[in-house]
């Protein structure tokens, strides 16, 4: 019976010493360029979905997801779906684009994680609106917002 325990014991810890691989995290576009839209009252939001994804073996946990920059809430986000990833898996974060203003329109998104590749992501994200009518437009240059822009004032 004892060579049976010893043996099953050799067993189940024969992978015991192999080190997993740190959670990294990867976003599937960065920046996010949104282009150009009208700030015509009937367009409605544009919709975008964002796909965080750990690359790594061991479990990454998402410690916040938060946005500065919105000048002209134009923005709006749901989620992450998930706040924890294990190897392959992914979380997805809903966005919403809605100028009112013509101009340009920068954010960043800051995720904080235990990634061992990037402790804080930061994803630029932009548009740019234009008044009704408007056939020929430049896209925007996304640019990280300086950490001293501030954000609008929602009602």
């Amino acid at each position: 019976m004892r060579r049976v325990v010893l043996a099953l014991l050799f067993v189940l810890c024969a992978g015991c010493d192999e080190e997993l691989d740190p959670p990294e995290i990867w976003i599937d576009i960065s920046p996010v360029n949104l282009g150009v839209h009208s700030i015509a009252s009937d367009a409605g939001p544009y919709h975008f979905d964002l796909q965080l994804i750990n690359s790594g073996e061991e479990r990454l946990v998402l410690e916040s997801v938060t946005y500065r920059g919105d000048q002209n809430c134009a923005f709006t986000f749901e989620g992450p779906d998930l706040w924890e990833m294990g190897e392959n898996e992914s979380s997805f974060i809903r966005g919403w684009y809605e100028p009112v203003v013509a101009g340009d329109d920068q954010i960043a998104m800051d995720i904080v994680s235990n990634a061992d590749n990037f402790p804080t992501l930061v994803v630029p994200i932009c548009g740019r609106a234009v008044p009704p009518g408007t056939e020929d437009a430049d896209l925007p240059d996304c640019q990280v917002p300086p950490p001293d822009q501030p954000d609008c004032e929602s009602p």
